[in-house]
């Protein structure tokens, strides 16, 4: 919303103009009810005592001329006062503006017909301040997560490499422990792989924002290609996806973007969804926005996780050995991804259903 700023200070300037100009008004009435004592007669005098008689006879026969060049003079010293005070009072402004750019508590203070300006630019540099904090904290969260993955994965590896060595070795191994020496290290070697596709998580997460190539697709085939990538993950659990979406409707999305929006919801809904339980997905247009509903019955989510939820790094199970979760990123490049085709993403949870509500706008904003 566009403000008027300079309002009240527009209004002050103009008081003192009018203030100037009735005081400049009076004296000339002052003058005018007063002119045989004021002009022909105390002025008069006073020019010839010290300017002598021919310039006080001058005067005195361009009496009008004289009132018309006090009159201007007195326009003249308006404005050069009023411009005085302005420009004090911006320059004010441009000294207190360089408080602006300093990472500290300093509050700016202006005249108080700048009252509006004076909060605004607090409130920027209060935000300024929390988006640098915050930007640190995430390239540090980043670094850290980094360290983390990469000490994580020297464990799952030395297991792998080790369990091969004996299968190598050992060529007369007896069958149950070969294949309980297969199995551990296909779960190790599972681990190794969710490490490492969190790696390119945490790589391709610059690439969310890359420009969009926007192309009408029918919502209903993309999810139904995604489902079957999914078959094999969702087996696992015993776990169904059940489409119920028109045929006819279209949204108007890059669509590998999007692609990567409902991968990383369904990922989601797949690690937090009880086991035999079928992952519903929806959709319906209103006036406004196309909505795409993913509801998964699993435990709730508290009020306090759920505000956190699309936030970098953030995890529901703080545990990094925990089998569920990831980088703590999907949903966060999900929530990008959607606002930048000027949608929102919302979720709410209770009593073990959680509910992702993707709105895509119908038409461009």
């Amino acid at each position: 919303m566009n403000k008027d700023y300079t309002r009240k200070f527009q209004q002050e300037i103009l008081k003192i103009h009018i203030l100037i100009t009735a005081c400049c008004f009076v004296f000339i009435l002052f003058i005018y009810f007063y002119m045989d004592y004021v002009y022909n007669g105390a002025f008069i005098n006073f020019l010839q005592e010290y300017f002598g008689w021919d310039f006080a006879h001058f005067a005195l026969r361009n009496q009008k001329t004289i009132i018309f060049m006090i009159i201007m003079l007195v326009i003249l010293l308006n404005s050069i006062i009023v411009e005085i005070y302005a420009i004090q009072k911006i320059s004010r402004v441009f000294s207190q503006i360089k408080i602006l750019f300093q990472k500290d508590n300093q509050r700016i203070v202006l005249d108080d017909s700048l009252y509006e300006l004076e909060n605004d630019l607090n409130e920027l540099k209060r935000e300024s301040i929390e988006n640098e904090k915050k930007a640190i904290d995430e390239v540090q969260h980043k670094v850290d997560m980094i360290a983390y993955l990469a000490h994580d994965i020297k464990t799952p590896l030395a297991s792998v490499i080790g369990y091969l060595c004996l299968l190598d070795e050992t060529p007369h191994l007896p069958e149950d422990l070969r294949h309980q020496y297969t199995h551990i290290t296909l779960e190790k070697a599972y681990r190794l792989e969710k490490l490492i596709n969190e790696f390119f998580d945490i790589a391709k997460l610059n690439q969310t924002y890359t420009p969009l190539h926007k192309e009408k697709i029918h919502l209903l085939y993309l999810l139904e290609q995604m489902k079957e990538e999914f078959y094999p993950l969702i087996s696992q659990k015993q776990q169904h996806i059940e489409i119920d979406i028109n045929e006819d409707l279209l949204i108007n999305v890059d669509a590998q973007k999007m692609a990567r929006v409902f991968n990383n919801i369904l990922k989601n809904a797949f690690h937090y969804s009880y086991e035999k339980t079928t992952i519903f997905i929806k959709a319906y247009q209103d006036e406004s926005y196309t909505h795409i509903l993913f509801e998964n019955e699993g435990e709730t989510i508290p009020p306090d996780k759920i505000q956190n939820i699309f936030k970098q790094f953030y995890r529901l199970d703080e545990s990094r050995n925990s089998s569920t979760g990831g980088s703590g990123l999907g949903l966060s490049i999900a929530k990008t991804i959607v606002e930048q085709h000027q949608g929102f993403i919302k979720a709410t949870s209770a009593k073990h259903h959680t509910v992702f509500d993707v709105m895509l706008p119908l038409h461009e904003l």
